[in-house]
């Protein structure tokens, strides 16, 4: 759908489109003229008629003479005013301002000539906002605490795996459950491992304590079907 863009004329509204367009019928009536006189004289129909013949239009890549339709347009009905009317083509509205009042024309040709320039410009396209990053300071102790959540987890949905045939078999009210702990976590806990490596990268796994959970992070292999901790 075309734009209006409105634009103020020592305090009278003019309405022209996004393309250019000027709501002849609008203005007119500022200067208590009608479009239709101007459009009807023999200089005006000569020149659309000439300019109908040096314009084409690309279709289906041939080109195509074009007619008097594109340079003149008419809207009816309606509940917005400012669409309503004659509109004319920036080629007819800047001698069509002229007949109207040269102050008027002179004002008109560096409006079409703005709204150009600004449809022409590179729209700048606005970036993403950088995503928050957050600084924690954690114990030894609550750091290996997330590793063995996430073991916690994977096994947690290798166990509902195993399991899930069994209970779809004797028609238990809970598979439903059961087959959604198992499937609709995998991308998490693939996204946990690799935030969980990044975490933990300075530390080595030692059997005697805690960190006998990195084990399990350095055998995890997100691409397999396998079962990986039971």
């Amino acid at each position: 759908m075309t734009n209006i863009i409105t634009a103020d004329y020592n305090g009278t509204q003019v309405f022209f489109q996004d393309d250019a367009y000027l709501n002849a019928t609008a203005i007119a009536k500022h200067f208590n003229k009608r479009p239709n006189d101007w459009l009807t004289l023999p200089t005006t129909q000569e020149y659309i008629e000439t300019l109908c013949k040096k314009t084409e239009t690309r279709k289906s890549g041939n080109a195509a003479k074009v007619g008097k339709s594109h340079f003149v347009k008419t809207i009816k009905g309606g509940k917005d005013l400012s669409q309503q009317g004659t509109w004319l083509h920036r080629r007819l509205a800047v001698p069509f301002a002229r007949w109207l009042n040269v102050e008027f024309a002179i004002w008109c040709d560096e409006q079409i000539e703005k709204i150009l320039i600004e449809k022409n410009q590179p729209k700048q396209l606005a970036l993403p906002e950088p995503e928050k990053k957050f600084k924690f300071e954690f114990t030894e102790y609550e750091l290996q605490l997330l590793p063995w959540i996430w073991f916690i987890a994977l096994r947690g949905t290798e166990t509902c795996r195993m399991i899930y045939p069994a209970m779809e078999t004797i028609g238990s009210k809970y598979s439903g459950a059961i087959y959604g702990q198992a499937y609709e976590y995998k991308h998490t806990i693939r996204e946990v491992h690799k935030l969980l490596k990044r975490l933990t990268a300075d530390f080595k796994y030692d059997y005697e304590s805690n960190w006998r959970v990195l084990k399990h992070l350095e055998n995890y292999n997100p691409k397999s079907n396998n079962y990986q901790v039971i």
